[in-house]
This record gives structure tokens, sequence and C-alpha cells, in this order.
């Protein structure tokens, strides 16, 4: 079976595939398949074909086809032990990723039914629709099957159409000269397997997969290591879930918590609450440099709006009242929050995300994958790397130069964040702000660090520590690895001659290695015009 490849770009590099377009569909298993195309017959017996040297040329040239799969499933049903129809369960190329089907014939080699058992990908799944399978019905071996003439195309799912005949072809074609026409069915075509050697055949190995979701507007891939697709799916479902289920609950208690706490004390959810104790000990442990109190300012000075405006000096000093972590306080019995200032609000930023990574790293394993990574917005978490590769070739991208990286990393069970000026806000008063503020001064910061990227034991962290490096650029460096023991650190800046530099933590070189290449973002692969 066709296995889909995954490869690293941002966090993920891809192909010329989004990630998000690989959905697998199961319509029905093999199982149900067979019951379905068998259900009139006494008796269904099965064989594995594999085509010989002089066989696979053989049905290439009588296909015109220059690729064609080695290997075929066929089924054979009987009445009365006479041949009533047959069967192939077989796969072919959509756009991206294959599609699986059953095809049966009668004895003669008409069709009586086909039907998509797997879909793999997220547009043209019109063609598995029974409307549009039904044209085949009653074709053969002498009927042409054209798209657009013999089959009506489905518009926005030509590629899938075309693959569709493209397999009736192959499977009629199989069906035909293996068993209908008889002479065909020498062994100087095909050789029937035995028992044990299919068994072998089926020996399960691990491929990897990639698949992709919108979770609140942000792109969030999940990669993984897995015994088949059906396992995979089933734990990027979960995954993806359970990613949504925390951004909603974060979402939902930061509303409340910054309606109401700066009147009164607010009752929040236990696991938010545990996150907030948290945020509280890394403002304590980094003096403020992360601060999620930022709220007003970043509000003030249009940052969610997207357009940036000044605040004058008198506004900033009232403002900066009620932007601190000190404002902020904690008491555990009855998950209690409050703030001190009643115009101090709340945005944990990246933290979420790193912290929801974090969490669903345990359904990962539960599931038996010891090899994943989830990119979520501007943090990524990841186990052990893939069979046969030494790490995760993550490539970090240049903030200045659109779809390049200006950096690559070899992690494994890591966490990681950048914080970056990938979206540069005007130009004011000379000087380019970065929609990252400084909560202790209420300023933007320009302190000519263009990116910074932060390593640690665990996703929230490395989530956290990245807006603190950004804030406290080279010192942050140096200062950093004090507190943090799972901290490492990189900063991509300016230098005193205007040139660009990296800046690294003396545990980073284990890990990084300069170097500038092309890479294709995730979410702005070619595609493919279905």
């Amino acid at each position: 079976m066709f296995q889909p490849r995954a490869s690293l770009a941002q966090f993920v590099f891809e192909q010329a595939e989004p990630p998000e377009n690989y959905q697998l569909q199961v319509f029905m298993d093999q199982e149900e398949a067979l019951v379905k195309v068998f259900e009139k017959c006494d008796m269904v017996e099965s064989e594995h074909l594999v085509l010989t040297p002089e066989g696979h040329k053989y049905f290439k040239d009588l296909l015109r086809r220059p690729e064609l799969e080695t290997s075929f499933d066929v089924y054979i049903g009987k009445k009365g032990g006479v041949v009533d129809r047959y069967a192939i369960i077989t796969e072919e190329m959509g756009c991206f990723h294959p599609i699986t089907w059953i095809l049966s014939t009668d004895a003669k080699g008409e069709i009586i039914d086909i039907a998509v058992m797997i879909y793999r990908e997220s547009r043209g799944q019109e063609v598995s629709r029974r409307r549009f399978l039904k044209q085949f019905e009653g074709k053969s071996i002498d009927d042409p099957i054209s798209v657009n003439r013999d089959i009506i195309k489905i518009t926005g799912a030509t590629t899938s159409v075309r693959a569709v005949c493209r397999g009736v072809k192959k499977m009629i074609t199989i069906i035909h000269e293996l068993y209908i026409k008889g002479e065909g069915s020498s062994p100087s075509l095909a050789r029937r397997l035995s028992p044990e050697e299919v068994t072998s055949l089926s020996v399960s190995e691990r491929s990897l997969f990639t698949t992709a979701t919108f979770i609140k507007g942000v792109k969030t891939v999940f990669t993984a290591e897995a015994d088949s697709e059906i396992q995979f799916f089933s734990v990027a479902n979960k995954v993806f879930q359970e990613l949504e289920r925390i951004e909603t609950l974060f979402e939902k208690e930061v509303k409340l918590i910054n309606k109401r706490a700066g009147k009164s004390p607010v009752s929040c959810n236990s696991e938010v609450f545990e996150v907030l104790k948290r945020c509280y000990h890394y403002s304590v442990l980094t003096d403020g440099a992360f601060d999620i109190t930022v709220f007003p300012l970043l509000k003030q000075m249009g940052v969610y709006r997207g357009q940036f405006k000044k605040i004058n000096q008198e506004k900033l000093i009232s403002l900066l009242h009620s932007v601190s972590y000190k404002n902020i306080q904690l008491h555990d019995e009855g998950n209690l929050i409050s703030f001190l200032h009643k115009r101090t609000k709340i945005d944990l930023g990246p933290v979420v995300k790193g912290y929801a990574i974090d969490q669903v790293m345990g359904i990962v394993k539960e599931a038996g994958i010891t090899s994943a990574m989830i990119h979520f917005g501007c943090v990524a978490g990841m186990l052990e790397s893939p069979s046969e590769k030494d790490f995760w070739h993550i490539g970090i991208p240049h903030p200045e130069i659109r779809d390049v990286t200006s950096g690559t990393l070899r992690l494994v069970n890591k966490g990681i964040a950048f914080m970056a000026d990938y979206s540069r806000y005007p130009t004011v008063q000379n000087k380019v702000y970065l929609h990252l503020i400084d909560a202790r001064e209420g300023k933007p910061i320009y302190n000519g660090v263009l990116a910074a990227t932060a390593l640690s034991d665990k996703t929230e962290e490395a989530a956290v520590l990245a807006t603190a490096l950004f804030v406290m650029g080279k010192e942050g460096i140096q200062e950093l690895p004090k507190v943090f023991d799972g901290f490492n650190g990189a900063l991509y800046c300016d230098n005193e001659q205007d040139e660009r530099e990296f800046v690294l933590s003396s545990g980073m070189t284990e890990y990084f290695t300069e170097e500038v290449e092309e890479m294709c973002q995730i979410g702005h692969g070619t595609g493919c015009s279905f």
C-alpha cells in the first residue's frame, strides 16, 4: 500500500502538499466491502497475485501506463461451484494520496458494482457518491472510459474523476486478462502466493503520516509514526479534539477572569488555575520579561486590530499601573484569582498552545506511538525521532525572507517556540515596532532582535522562554540558562555593523546549524487543481 511520507519545513517540511489536505475518510472496511459484493454467493475464494517482470511490462504496455503496482488481491465468488463474479480491492493515486476501492464484475467481465472504501483528501470526495459511480455499471474491457465523453466529470474534482477512470480500466483489464481470457492467467504473467507468503507480507511496519486541521483559525499539524492509517487518524482525531477543548476552555475562562477579577475574586477551572500559577512563577523567574498582564497595553496600542498606534506618555503612565504580574493574586482554596488593579487583564498568548501540546502528548503515548510531532501556532512539541532517523529536522523560518529558513535544529523529546517579527507594524518615529511589548516599560521592543527561538523539555516552558528571550535580548541568552535547566536559545539579530547574526546559548550549538535554504511554508504549498 502507498504510504504518505512526512517531511519537515517550518516545523514540518512539506513537499508540495498542504498537510491539511490529507484527511482519512473510511466509507467501508474490507469485510464490509466483501459482504456487500458477494452477498448472493455461496463461497468466496481469494488470491494474492504478484506480477512477474514479464507480466508487469505486459500490463503497463496494455494500459499505456508508465507506472503500475505489482500485486493485486482478487476475490472470486461462486454459486453452486460455478464462478458468479470477480472483485478486486486496489488503489489508484488521486491528487496526492491513493483512493482505495472495490470493483466487481460478473463472470463475463461486465462491471456489476464499484464503491470507494477509503478517500484520503479534503476535496474531490464526490467521486465516492453512488450517483457518480453508477456510470461505470455494465461497462467491460471493450467499452471506452473517457472523462467528459463516456464519464461525466465533476466540477472541482477532475483529478479524482480521472483517477477513478484509470483505476476502473486497470481493474477490469486485470480480471479479463488473468481470469476471463484464460490463457493470460499463466505463470508467465502473474504468480499466486501461498497463504504463508501472504501472511509474511502483512507483517506490520510503521510508517510516517502527517495531517492538519485548523483550531480557532490556527493551523495545527500532527505528524506521527504509526502501524497504519487507521491507527494514525484515530490518534490524530483525539489529538485535535483535545487541543480544541483546551483552547475553548482557556478562551472562556480568561474572558470571564478579565471581566470580573478586577472587581472581586473569581473561581476558575482547576486546569486553568494551575497554568495561571505557573505563569505567575515564570514572571517571577524572568523578573517580568514574561508577563501575562500585558493585555491593556496590546489593546491600547492596537495590536489586536493589527493597526499600531503610539500611546502618549500620560496615558502610558496610567496604563502601567494595571500592567504587572504583581497585580495578580491567586488563592489555592477555591481556585480564586483576583486583580489588585481594576484595569488589569491577562493574555496567555502561546502558553496555552504549549500547555495543550504537552497534554496531548499523553494521548499519543497511551496509543503506543513513540515518534510524533505536533505544530500549533508558533510552538511545537516532539517525541522520539522517526525510525532510521536520529532526530527531527526543524527549520527556523527566516524573519525577513518568506519561504526561507535561517537555520536548522536537530531535536528529539523537546518543546520549541519561535517569536519573531514575521508581521511588522508600520514605522513609528523611525523605528520598526514589533508585535511584542515589554510590559516592564510599556513599550514595543526594539533591541535589535528579529527572532528568538527557545528550546525546553516542555513546550509550555518553551513558549514562555521564547517570549522572555525576545524581551531580554542578548541578556536573556546569558541569564535564562541560570534559572531554567532545560533552556537553550538562539537570537537572530542586528550586530553593530548592521549585519545579521545568530547569538546562541552555550548549549544550543549541540542542536543548531546555521544555513539558509528554501522551504515551502505550511499552508503555502502549490496544492492541486483537483
